[in-house]
Protein backbone atom coordinates (compact mmCIF):
# COMPACT_ATOMS: atom_id res chain seq x y z
CA UNK A 1 0.00 0.00 0.00
CA UNK A 2 1.21 3.53 -0.88
CA UNK A 3 1.79 5.88 1.64
CA UNK A 4 -1.40 7.88 0.22
CA UNK A 5 -3.81 5.61 1.52
CA UNK A 6 -2.23 6.11 4.87
CA UNK A 7 -2.35 9.86 5.01
CA UNK A 8 -5.96 9.91 3.31
CA UNK A 9 -7.41 7.92 6.18
CA UNK A 10 -5.83 9.74 8.84
CA UNK A 11 -7.58 12.62 7.38
CA UNK A 12 -10.56 11.08 6.85
CA UNK A 13 -10.04 10.13 10.62
CA UNK A 14 -9.35 13.61 11.66
CA UNK A 15 -12.28 15.21 9.93
CA UNK A 16 -14.42 12.46 11.33
CA UNK A 17 -13.64 12.92 14.76
CA UNK A 18 -13.69 16.52 14.40
CA UNK A 19 -17.21 16.75 13.27
CA UNK A 20 -17.86 14.16 16.24
CA UNK A 21 -16.57 16.28 18.75
CA UNK A 22 -19.19 18.37 18.75
CA UNK A 23 -21.44 15.35 19.46
CA UNK A 24 -19.11 13.83 21.99
CA UNK A 25 -16.00 13.64 22.59
CA UNK A 26 -15.82 9.98 23.60
CA UNK A 27 -17.10 9.11 19.95
CA UNK A 28 -14.10 11.37 18.66
CA UNK A 29 -11.47 9.15 20.80
CA UNK A 30 -13.17 6.54 20.01
CA UNK A 31 -12.65 7.01 16.05
CA UNK A 32 -8.79 8.22 16.74
CA UNK A 33 -8.86 4.66 18.87
CA UNK A 34 -9.55 2.92 16.11
CA UNK A 35 -8.00 4.46 13.40
CA UNK A 36 -5.02 3.66 14.71
CA UNK A 37 -5.31 0.41 14.99
CA UNK A 38 -7.12 -0.02 11.65
CA UNK A 39 -3.22 1.52 9.76
CA UNK A 40 -1.62 -0.98 11.86
CA UNK A 41 -4.27 -3.79 10.48
CA UNK A 42 -3.56 -2.14 7.20
CA UNK A 43 -0.08 -2.37 7.03
CA UNK A 44 -0.32 -5.76 8.59
CA UNK A 45 -3.00 -6.90 5.72
CA UNK A 46 -0.30 -4.95 2.93
CA UNK A 47 2.83 -6.68 4.21
CA UNK A 48 1.20 -10.30 3.89
CA UNK A 49 -0.57 -9.69 0.58
CA UNK A 50 3.22 -8.72 -0.60
CA UNK A 51 4.84 -12.32 0.79
CA UNK A 52 1.62 -14.16 -0.06
CA UNK A 53 2.43 -13.10 -3.71
CA UNK A 54 6.21 -13.40 -3.54
CA UNK A 55 5.27 -17.34 -4.06
CA UNK A 56 7.22 -18.50 -1.15
CA UNK A 57 6.17 -22.00 0.78
CA UNK A 58 6.27 -20.21 3.86
CA UNK A 59 3.94 -17.30 2.61
CA UNK A 60 1.03 -19.68 3.60
CA UNK A 61 1.95 -19.64 7.37
CA UNK A 62 2.67 -15.92 7.38
CA UNK A 63 -0.15 -15.10 5.95
CA UNK A 64 -2.62 -17.31 8.67
CA UNK A 65 -0.61 -15.83 10.94
CA UNK A 66 -1.22 -12.49 9.28
CA UNK A 67 -5.13 -12.98 9.33
CA UNK A 68 -4.63 -14.16 13.53
CA UNK A 69 -2.37 -10.87 14.48
CA UNK A 70 -4.88 -8.81 12.32
CA UNK A 71 -8.02 -10.39 14.61
CA UNK A 72 -6.61 -9.96 17.68
CA UNK A 73 -5.71 -6.02 16.87
CA UNK A 74 -9.33 -5.64 16.42
CA UNK A 75 -10.38 -7.63 19.52
CA UNK A 76 -7.77 -5.77 21.51
CA UNK A 77 -9.18 -2.25 19.91
CA UNK A 78 -13.16 -3.81 21.46
CA UNK A 79 -11.50 -4.64 24.60
CA UNK A 80 -9.51 -1.25 25.59
CA UNK A 81 -13.13 1.00 24.11
CA UNK A 82 -15.09 -1.66 26.51
CA UNK A 83 -12.67 -1.32 29.28
CA UNK A 84 -12.44 2.66 29.75
CA UNK A 85 -15.82 4.15 28.70
CA UNK A 86 -15.30 7.17 30.25
CA UNK A 87 -12.72 7.69 27.36
CA UNK A 88 -13.69 5.44 24.27
CA UNK A 89 -17.30 4.81 23.02
CA UNK A 90 -17.68 2.05 20.86
CA UNK A 91 -19.63 3.10 18.36
CA UNK A 92 -16.75 5.67 17.33
CA UNK A 93 -14.59 2.48 17.48
CA UNK A 94 -16.60 0.65 14.76
CA UNK A 95 -16.65 4.04 12.80
CA UNK A 96 -12.94 4.05 13.18
CA UNK A 97 -12.23 0.25 12.08
CA UNK A 98 -14.07 1.27 8.76
CA UNK A 99 -12.61 4.53 7.96
CA UNK A 100 -9.54 2.94 6.06
CA UNK A 101 -12.25 0.87 3.37
CA UNK A 102 -12.93 4.74 2.93
CA UNK A 103 -9.59 5.22 1.96
CA UNK A 104 -9.18 2.85 -0.02
CA UNK A 105 -12.25 3.46 -1.97
CA UNK A 106 -11.55 6.94 -2.53
CA UNK A 107 -7.61 5.46 -3.54
CA UNK A 108 -9.20 2.94 -6.02
CA UNK A 109 -11.72 5.44 -7.71
CA UNK A 110 -8.91 7.66 -8.59
CA UNK A 111 -6.76 5.03 -10.23
CA UNK A 112 -9.21 4.11 -12.03
CA UNK A 113 -9.70 7.59 -13.45
CA UNK A 114 -6.09 7.69 -14.63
Amino acid sequence: MSLKIYLLTGLIALVTAGVSAFIDYKIALGILLATLFSLINLFLLSSTMKAAMSGKQAAVSLLMLGNILRYVLLVLCMFIAYKLPQYFSLIGVAIGMTLFLGALLIDAVNRRKG
